[in-house]
């Protein structure tokens, strides 16, 4: 296996460099950091209907969607990054998703004890430190590989990333209070920020004592060519506008198990919106958007209904629904 110890990259080979190694099936762990900040969207996303697009233009935020899972994160100067790519036939590497983080985010946890913060495994693929996310990652499979990828997270711009999801203010203001109560950094742990090159000569060791000794990599010219070949398909409208899969209203995820969920009815007396705060996979708050459209329901007893219950979107719509029919409304669509 190689080690690729890259410093600080442009934004767009961040991604391209573990795609590339993935396509030429050369098996290595990355270690980079990006020089400017975009903002990084899953395989199965839009960024059309993820991102406010003019913000992020006009606020030089670049885009990009990968070829792996996850949700959609603010990347930038602040995080130090690390890419598995481990070919899907190797002895370690698990059956299931959840074993497969599991096992490979081991040298990660390692690390952030090393530095002095007690990280945990949190299913299906976050760290956490006291119930607070510190290290949000996804994983796929590129070409015959495993790819996995995450981050440490050295500080955090909350208000950027708050800024840049595409919703309305009331959404914006209620995802930043989620972020602000349930994720954390090194700097909040530590109170100040450890170098990245002692970061990643921890992650490297730790790494190696799992999956044995590496030998130093070289982006060679065979790499660089896979490299620019993908960035042609990974920059066209084509790719970054392709429709993800269709999902029932609107998630916007914080950590495992806290989220927003927002949905817009349409009935007789125009759009309404019903907002669930999601805490520990359980619906802990409701709210309403154009409430007069819903007025023709007992807002109270929907509360009651929904409080409490299991997260569940296609249950928490079916539940809403039927009760908009019971008090007499009409769903249009």
């Amino acid at each position: 296996m190689k080690l690729f110890n890259l410093g600080e990259l442009n934004w767009r080979q961040t991604q391209l460099i573990y795609h590339a190694l993935a396509y030429k099936n050369i098996e290595s762990l990355v270690l980079h950091s990006s020089n400017d900040r975009y903002m990084c969207v899953g395989l199965h996303q839009d960024p059309r209907d993820e991102l406010d697009l003019k913000y992020c233009n006009k606020n030089n935020i670049g885009i990009f969607r990968r070829e792996i899972g996850g949700g959609t994160v603010l990347i930038d100067n602040d995080q130090v990054f690390y890419n598995l790519i481990i070919h899907r036939n190797h002895p370690k590497v698990p059956y299931t998703p959840e074993n497969f983080f599991r096992r490979f985010l081991q040298p990660v946890i390692q690390a952030y004890r090393e530095l002095g913060i007690s990280a945990e495994y949190r299913p299906l693929c976050d760290l956490v430190v006291r119930e607070k996310k510190i290290s949000g990652n996804g994983g796929g499979e590129i070409g015959e590989c495993k790819v996995l990828g995450g981050s440490i997270l050295l500080d955090f711009d909350y208000e950027r990333m708050a800024q840049s999801v595409l919703s309305s203010d009331d959404l914006r203001r209620r995802f930043l209070e989620l972020m602000q109560n349930n994720l954390t950094t090194v700097r909040k742990e530590l109170g100040v920020i450890p170098s990245k090159e002692e970061i990643c000569s921890i992650l490297a060791t730790k790494f190696t004592d799992l999956l044995g000794p590496m030998t130093k990599g070289r982006v060679d010219t065979e790499i660089t060519k896979k490299m620019m070949e993908l960035n042609k398909q990974y920059s066209s409208d084509t790719w970054l506008y392709q429709r993800g899969t269709k999902q029932i209203g609107r998630e916007i995820k914080v950590r495992e198990g806290v989220s927003l969920f927002h949905k817009v009815f349409n009935t007789q007396k125009g759009p309404g919106g019903v907002t669930c705060e999601i805490e520990e996979n359980r619906v802990k708050k409701v709210s309403f958007f154009n409430a007069f459209s819903l007025s023709h329901i007992d807002q109270e007893k929907l509360e009651e209904r929904l409080i409490g219950l299991e997260y569940d979107r296609n249950k928490l719509v079916n539940e809403i629904i039927e009760m908009i029919k019971t008090h007499g409304g009409l769903v249009v669509a």
